[in-house]
């Protein structure tokens, strides 16, 4: 009901066709949700079948090399096969010509293969090779594949990336990566191993799966990775390649999973592992090439959309130029700086309602203008009454003679610390009542703190200690006159007076960009962060909590002098203590 008597008219009717327009369209805008959700989900499953139906293919491919290498485990003779590798030494003709014959039987059954090799743990070797000019075999009892095949716990282990180079101790120009399937031979009846089988395919056989045209989305780069990271083959140029994080990697499931990358384009991504080996499949399509949205449907929620948005702007005009317009024109004058204009009187011919508040409001001005008038002369005359008030009260070069005298006087009976303490409280006295100067030197003002804070420990008997980090570079900055030494009056009142000791102040100084930076912190009893969020606000004049005036005052000067981007700021913690922070521009004489 409030609400209903407070709004405007003009905003009342404008809300009302704001909400008509958004409840029509989030209805519009909920009916395409759903279709592209549904075209999301249907896409994120052709995705999900093509990883699936691209594992299966490749799981197939390496089953059926897997088959051709059980061959020489299968023939009658394989006793045979077993003493010649066991035997433990060169193989003559008739052993190596055996040998060979098995190699060829297993080149024969599938033309993937082309390579097949046999050999001893010692490492001697006979292969048969499809179109290859390679014929000496290298002692394979150094590579890695030989030794991990050996030592691993399954009877067969795939090594995807593995050259010409690996096998052979001499090898063409055009030495491509081969897949090779190791097959460890085991006698069984000794149960022990006699030899290793490899069968070696051209990477290309896999790639072939993964040709381009047979891609169904534009741009979509295919990958597969082993366990430990390292790309097998790819698609897409391998600076372009999308990396699998560790977790995906060691995560991934035979089931796909789809995760949104998003770097300079965004992506989707669908990861999983091929089953039966350690491998993974990485499917990365740009988000604008997966999702498709009937361009037809997004034409009819534009066109929908657009109709009824000029539709309630055509009704929205009328209103206006029927209802608001002559209500626009008072409201523009009242709204305008009446501050500067309150002897202007506002033009209204009309005799209607309207015409009525144009008399009344600038008769109103009027009678501002009058108040304003009389009460700013008469602060005025507070104000210079309260100044004379205070100078007649003391004259500053009695305040100096006296603390002159109190000196000399110490002086004459050997009282030096009193003499100290009234030479350095004459200099502050001095310093801080001479309204010539606005600014000063850092150095100049630092040496003033030196002197109060000299008196200070006097008075709190070494309760707190100083520490002056400011280095010599700020020392010839120009700075606002008597700013610091209030807020280390404050720090030690404030901060440390209730400390039982090992009180400490630290002053700091730092050139950031273009500004200066002064902090004054201690280690005193500090404040909770809702005393300390008042007491900001209080400084900035936002509430009236704190009866004292020094930082407000200093805030004050600061923003009047350099403009709103600069003053005071005040950090504390409970118990660990305060910081206060100047900062004015770098100004330099």
């Amino acid at each position: 009901m409030n609400f209903n008597n407070n709004i405007s008219i003009k905003k009342l009717t404008l809300l009302i066709f704001v909400i008509m327009y958004i409840i029509f369209f989030l209805i519009t805008s909920l009916n395409l949700y759903s279709y592209s959700k549904y075209e999301f989900n249907k896409t994120e499953k052709l995705i999900e079948n093509f990883n699936v139906s691209l594992s299966q293919q490749v799981v197939e491919k390496l089953n059926n090399i897997s088959d051709v290498s059980k061959y020489p485990l299968l023939i009658p003779e394989v006793r045979n096969l077993y003493s010649i590798l066991a035997a433990d030494k060169p193989y003559d003709i008739s052993e190596y010509n055996y040998l060979k014959y098995i190699c060829d039987m297993m080149l024969i059954q599938n033309t993937s293969i082309n390579g097949a090799y046999i050999y001893d743990l010692s490492g001697r070797g006979v292969s048969s090779t499809r179109n290859s000019s390679n014929d000496k075999l290298k002692n394979p009892k150094s590579e890695k594949w030989f030794i991990d095949s050996l030592n691993s716990n399954e009877f067969t282990s795939i090594f995807p990336n593995i050259n010409a180079s690996d096998i052979f101790e001499f090898t063409s120009q055009d030495s491509k990566q081969l897949i090779a399937l190791a097959r460890k031979i085991i006698d069984i009846k000794t149960k022990k191993v006699t030899g290793v089988l490899l069968i070696t395919i051209p990477i290309d056989e896999i790639r072939n799966l993964l040709v381009k045209d047979h891609l169904p989305f534009n741009n979509q780069i295919v990958s597969i990775y082993d366990i430990n990271g390292n790309l097998i083959l790819t698609t897409g140029e391998e600076s372009n390649v999308f990396i699998p994080t560790y977790d995906q990697l060691h995560n991934a499931t035979t089931t796909p999973s789809i995760q949104y990358m998003d770097s300079n384009i965004e992506y989707i991504v669908s990861y999983n592992t091929i089953p039966s080996t350690s491998w993974i499949i990485v499917n990365s399509i740009p988000k604008s090439n997966a999702y498709h949205i009937d361009n037809l449907y997004i034409f009819s929620f534009i066109i929908n959309i657009t109709f009824f948005l000029i539709l309630f702007i055509v009704l929205y005009i009328f209103f206006i130029k029927r209802i608001f317009n002559p209500l626009k024109f008072l409201i523009k004058n009242m709204e305008s700086n009446v501050e500067n204009n309150l002897n202007y009187k506002v033009s209204y011919t009309k005799n209607d309602e309207i015409g009525i508040l144009m008399k009344s409001y600038n008769e109103m001005k009027s009678r501002i203008s009058d108040l304003i008038n009389i009460n700013y002369k008469s602060q005025i005359e507070q104000k210079e009454l309260e100044l004379k008030q205070l100078q007649n009260q003391i004259n500053p070069h009695f305040i100096y003679n006296t603390l002159e005298s109190i000196r000399m006087m110490a002086e004459i009976n050997d009282d030096i610390e009193t003499s100290t303490m009234s030479e350095y409280f004459g200099s502050i006295t001095r310093y801080s009542m001479n309204r010539k100067i606005n600014t000063v030197l850092l150095k100049e003002e630092i040496s003033i703190i030196e002197n109060y804070i000299y008196l200070q420990k006097i008075r709190f008997d070494q309760l707190f200690t100083i520490e002056n980090l400011i280095t010599s570079e700020i020392l010839d900055c120009e700075i606002i006159k008597m700013i610091i030494q209030p807020l280390i009056e404050n720090s030690i009142y404030h901060g440390l007076s209730e400390c039982s000791g090992d009180g400490k102040i630290v002053i700091k100084g730092e050139h950031i960009t273009e500004n200066l930076v002064l902090t004054i912190s201690d280690n005193g009893i500090g404040m909770d962060h809702v005393k300390l969020k008042k007491l900001n606000d209080y400084i900035n004049d936002k509430n009236n909590d704190f009866s004292g005036t020094a930082l407000r005052n200093i805030n004050k000067r600061l923003k009047l002098n350099y403009g709103n981007d600069y003053g005071l700021e005040i950090h504390s913690i409970l118990g660990k203590g305060t910081t206060m922070v100047l900062t004015i521009p770098y100004i330099v004489k």
